[in-house]
């Protein structure tokens, strides 16, 4: 079974929830989602920003905060 989806029928609130980001210390950045933890970001200086979810696997180090953020959506 194939479950199809109408475009057109689709809205902005079927999206998934939009992950909010707060620093909590230099370097250091905690995602939230729906009021529960989604992850964090890590500046490793002179390396990038490792993204880790909430369950605690690292999805890699990224160049820019941005590309981090976009890793954890």
């Amino acid at each position: 079974m194939t479950l199809m989806t109408d475009s057109a029928t689709a809205t902005e609130t079927d999206a998934v929830p939009r992950t909010q980001w707060s620093a909590v210390q230099a370097g250091l950045w905690v995602g939230r989602r729906d009021g529960e933890f989604a992850g964090m970001i890590e500046q490793i200086w002179g390396s990038g920003y490792q993204v880790t979810t909430r369950l605690g696997k690292t999805l890699g180090v990224f160049g820019t905060m941005e590309e981090a953020q976009q890793a954890l959506r």
